[in-house]
């Protein structure tokens, strides 16, 4: 794990940081590094047919290894033979025109991922043939549901996954899961609390109806990319970690001292949180932007 938020890919282009996020499908620049990204340093003449066999080997391999961005350096005329063979919309500039050697090029952006939807899409035949190469006996679990089902209901040759693994194996719903299921248990300690004077039944209820919001919010706090929208998580997440507590202190004798030092703990770590990923955001930013 890259904890300084360093990057090397594009060290000699000038890039655009929101271009290279919008293109990659993330949510914010300190969500990408160096293991999403493949520079195709020589890229292929698609116009050729074994050129575009060298490219599906290459989008096979992109999506194996799980990478975000294909980063290409491209001539007008190379950018023009791509966009009669590439979905529209497909092909990001996420750079301005410079030179680099002695040639004058576009840092072009391609997101394997979205690559292969607009293809299944768009359903030609050549494209037919290129995907069949391409996603040949790549794992389901590699593809987002929306992209599997296309490619299973396409009759593509993928490993294909039930829908229950697909979703016990999603980090989303396991997260979830982890937090309903300590919910769920949470009320048995009470239970043996001679001091709490309140019905265990609804605390239980609180506990469950606030899990997956509180879920929510942790979630949200760390991936959004709008400050806004994780400031409102922080606040969903800080108000159905409390309620719990709220209810078990109204209704004893005693409230628990350690809720206060969690809560204050949960906002200072958020806060920290948040101060890194912007740190991060803001360095991988200058890094794309400066030029090597």
């Amino acid at each position: 794990m890259n904890l300084l938020f360093d990057v090397a890919f594009g060290r000699e282009m000038q890039l655009d940081p929101q271009a290279v996020v919008c293109a990659a499908g993330i949510e914010r620049t300190s969500d990408i590094r160096d293991r999403h990204v493949r520079e195709l340093r020589i890229a292929p003449n698609i116009a050729l047919k074994r050129d575009r066999n060298v490219l599906a080997d290459i989008l096979h391999d992109s999506m194996r290894k799980r990478e975000r961005l294909w980063l290409m350096p491209l001539t007008e005329a190379q950018i023009a033979v791509w966009e009669k063979w590439i979905p529209e919309g497909q092909l990001f500039r996420v750079g301005p025109l410079q030179k680099i050697g002695s040639e004058d090029v576009t840092p072009i952006g391609v997101s394997p991922l979205k690559l292969i939807e607009a293809m299944v899409d768009r359903g030609t035949a050549m494209d037919r043939n290129f995907l069949e190469k391409a996603v040949h006996n790549l794992d389901g679990l590699l593809f987002t549901t929306q992209v599997y089902r296309k490619l299973r209901d396409n009759n593509y040759s993928i490993i294909l996954r039930n829908k229950v693994l697909r979703t016990i194996t999603n980090p989303t719903f396991i997260a979830y899961a982890v937090v309903l299921t300590y919910s769920a248990l949470r009320v048995l300690p009470v239970s043996f609390v001679p001091q709490f004077h309140g019905s265990l039944w609804i605390l239980w209820a609180i506990d469950l109806t606030t899990a997956i919001p509180y879920t929510w919010g942790i979630l949200t706090v760390v991936t959004a990319a709008h400050f806004l929208k994780r400031l409102f998580a922080l606040a969903v997440t800080l108000l159905t970690f409390a309620l719990p507590y709220v209810y078990f202190g109204t209704e004893g004798q005693q409230y628990p001292a350690y809720v206060i030092a969690i809560i204050v703990v949960l906002v200072v770590g958020t806060f920290a949180l948040e101060g890194y990923k912007f740190w991060g955001d803001k360095r991988i930013a200058e890094t794309l932007e400066r030029v090597s």
